[in-house]
């Protein structure tokens, strides 16, 4: 009986061996020290901390600049081409043809057919 345990002992060992997480599968765990630390500021913050009227200027002023460039960008001249109106004018013939086929036609691309 003992020398049919002495395999079972052998592997057991061996497999609880195998179960271990050597690869690395999940991640270190954040330090306590380091998550229960107060919070830092950053350096931008302080500013503000200081004098926030002044903030709010800096934006105002910045909003103001860009509506300006935005007022600007849609009074500009559009470039509009000329082969445009006529191409639009083309279209407008050809949706009234289409609109004037009777759709009980056999050939309704082809009027004399109807």
């Amino acid at each position: 009986m003992a020398i049919r345990a002495l395999p079972a002992l052998i592997l057991v060992p061996l497999m609880l061996a195998a179960c271990g997480d050597r690869a690395g599968d999940y991640p270190d765990l954040l330090p306590t020290d380091q998550l229960l630390a107060e919070p830092s500021i950053p350096s931008h913050a302080q500013i503000a901390a200081g004098s926030p009227d002044q903030v709010r200027s800096d934006l105002e002023s910045a909003g103001a600049a860009l509506a300006v460039s935005s007022a600007e960008v849609t009074a500009q001249d559009g470039a509009i081409d000329p082969a445009l109106p006529p191409r639009a004018e083309a279209l407008r013939r050809r949706a009234r043809a289409l609109s004037d086929v009777d759709l009980d036609c056999e050939d309704p691309l082809n009027p004399e057919t109807c």
